[in-house]
């Protein structure tokens, strides 16, 4: 039976910095590893394996099949310039598991870190039925977290194609700045734009399933309003793991095309679920430190 948090601990809590977090979050995996392993090797492992076999197809058959062609070609009204064919085969083939197995995964690591902390005995069963009921408000989160990254893309489009406009307008040839001047003008804003609403999505996470009436447009919202001044170790949070996700992807792309070991897919796609549950566990922990 896991010890229920004191006022005195969750006070100290909300005193940790980023490295403390790791720290508290290595030992919650620590205190529970069959859980978290579970969620690891079952919910959160065909998020990796569908990463190695859309790489697998992209070095295979580097021709982009016709029906993925039609499909992108349909949801964009057209084909939009310069598209990667290795970007549309990734979508196409990693998309499914990332709204079911990844939404999962993390609904569960989130519950079995709050059962840890509410000194509740976890159980496998348990946590699979209720990631299960949280997934719809996971998924509607994460729909409102789409929405608004597109807002932001399109937001840059328009802005690439206005700012000429007005630099000229101002007297200022766009020539002598040049688009990478402009890029460089409008992406700096986009930048921090992106990184917060990943902060704040990735807690807004937790809310939907901690706090059960919260979820969608309202837990973004209630999100961005709790962390306050936690939001600069919410982003070193999100640019670690993110790195950390992104060398292992390299290894799987660069492993591919060397020749990749039978071996070698099981321990990557372990380390890349393992990089997830800790990555879920530390928002966890981020969120019990907001609101301690």
């Amino acid at each position: 039976m896991a010890r229920r948090r004191t006022p005195q601990v969750l006070e100290s809590i909300y005193l940790m910095n980023t490295v403390e977090i790791f720290r508290e979050s290595i030992r919650l995996i620590l205190l529970h590893p069959t859980h978290f392993h579970s969620i690891s090797v079952f919910l959160f492992s065909p998020i990796p394996a569908s990463l190695i076999f859309s790489h697998f197809l992209v070095r295979r058959f580097p021709e982009v099949p016709p029906s993925a062609t039609t499909l992108v070609d349909h949801f964009f009204g057209h084909r939009p310039p310069n598209f990667p064919s290795e970007t549309i085969v990734h979508i196409v083939v990693c998309v499914p598991s990332s709204i079911t197995f990844a939404l999962l995964g993390r609904a569960a690591a989130i519950q079995a870190v709050s059962d840890t902390y509410k000194g509740v005995n976890l159980d496998g069963r348990r946590l699979l039925t209720r990631s299960g009921s949280n997934w719809i408000k996971l998924l509607h989160t994460r729909s409102w977290e789409l929405f608004i990254i597109l807002g932001l893309f399109g937001s840059m489009s328009i802005g690439l194609t206005a700012t000429p406009k007005m630099l000229h307008t101002l007297g200022i040839c766009s020539v002598e700045i040049g688009f990478r001047g402009v890029l460089g003008l409008l992406g700096i804003p986009f930048c921090l734009a992106f990184a917060h609403v990943m902060v704040v999505g990735n807690m807004a996470d937790v809310i939907s399933v901690l706090e059960s009436e919260c979820y969608g447009l309202d837990s973004l919202w209630k999100a961005k309003q709790l962390m306050g001044g936690r939001r600069q170790t919410g982003l070193v949070m999100a640019l670690l793991s993110n790195v950390g996700l992104r060398v292992v992807e390299c290894l799987f792309e660069l492993r591919i095309r060397r020749g990749i070991c039978v071996w070698e897919i099981p321990l990557l796609i372990s380390i890349y679920s393992s990089l997830l549950v800790l990555e879920t566990v530390m928002n966890v922990v981020l969120y019990y430190a907001c609101k301690s």
